[in-house]
């Protein structure tokens, strides 16, 4: 199976030799300044073999290495790569501390979160240090060490134009599956780049608001700019009008799940968020039955979320008695 896809004439998509789930596509800009979206993790693509990608194309340096969001499968080589080319590295301002490597290390990251609500009896047990522990030192073998601290980092802003040259890009902030995910939108060949939006797991630091916000204004920019390629993460370049419909059912499935709770609560109270769970879900993407269900359980995050957005709108109301929250209609 190929792995180059080329979209438009100087843009390609590199998608990962491993797990595409696990790994991230790397997105090529052969321009006056040549340009990576995304880097990729050191578990798939290492220097050597972006080197050698980008020789193939015609690239013997990269000016810029743009990130879509600070999770490891998109930056992890983003040290390495700007050590090796001299790039300069560019994300939002929230992602910052992570590329940096902050001496906070794991705690830094939002994963710890998504794992203490997957997993609440683990956390919630007298080995909790213990697995805390086991943890870090898992992520500081398999991941810290094998990337490389970044010094400098370049701050972007909402509808900030990345100039290549004879390429532009068009920067807006979406947060939603990160609190510091971007957009790159390319008028001239009408190619969306989206990250992670299509989407998949909320982090702490995100709403349902958030995805709420951010899919519009996707769907209003490839609307206004008549975006013919919407180019994921993860997976093949997508042509945008069976993207954008992905994105207008997850609108319609997000507010089915909040009336389900709603309804669920008129007909029984209190409920908790276990209790929930069985009926209020219903996904687009297979990777949430199949994969995140069952390994990452972040079935349990989204119903977190979903919670979260109905309090701030008033609609239900919490009592905690313990380590169990009980939920009512307001």
């Amino acid at each position: 199976m190929p792995r180059l896809h080329r979209i438009r004439k100087d843009i390609f998509v590199l998608r990962p030799r491993g797990n595409e789930w696990a790994n991230a596509n790397i997105n090529i800009i052969r321009a006056g300044n040549p340009t990576l979206i995304d880097c990729g993790s050191t578990f798939d693509g290492n220097v050597s073999y972006i080197r050698k990608v980008l020789k193939s194309l015609g690239i013997n340096t990269l000016d810029k290495i743009i990130i879509s969001h600070s999770h490891i499968d998109h930056c992890q080589n983003a040290g390495k790569l700007a050590e090796e080319f001299g790039a300069e590295v560019i994300a939002h301002k929230n992602a910052i501390p992570i590329l940096k490597h902050s001496k906070a290390g794991f705690e830094a990251f939002e994963y710890w979160e998504l794992v203490e609500e997957a997993f609440p009896r683990i956390f919630h047990s007298r080995y909790n240090w213990l697995y805390r522990r086991l943890i870090l030192m898992g992520y500081n073998f398999f991941v810290n060490r094998r990337g490389k601290r970044l010094n400098e980092v370049t701050t972007i802003y909402e509808g900030e134009i990345i100039d290549l040259g004879n390429i532009k890009l068009e920067v807006f902030f979406t947060p939603g599956h990160s609190d510091d995910s971007i957009c790159l939108l390319e008028k001239r060949n009408r190619v969306l780049f989206t990250g992670d939006m299509i989407p998949w797991t909320p982090y702490i630091h995100t709403s349902i608001e958030d995805f709420r916000n951010s899919i519009l204004k996707i769907l209003a920019y490839s609307n206004q700019y008549d975006v013919k390629t919407m180019v994921r993460g993860h997976q093949r370049p997508q042509e945008a009008q069976s993207e954008k419909h992905n994105y207008q059912i997850f609108l319609r499935d997000m507010d089915i799940a909040e009336k389900r709770i709603l309804t669920l609560l008129k007909q029984k109270q209190p409920l908790t968020s276990k209790g929930m769970l069985p009926y209020i879900f219903r996904r687009t993407h297979f990777a949430h039955q199949l994969i995140y269900r069952i390994l990452m359980r972040t079935q349990q995050f989204w119903i977190a979320k979903y919670l979260q957005d109905l309090e701030e709108k008033k609609l239900i109301k919490s009592i905690k008695e313990g380590n169990k929250i009980e939920y009512y209609l307001a």
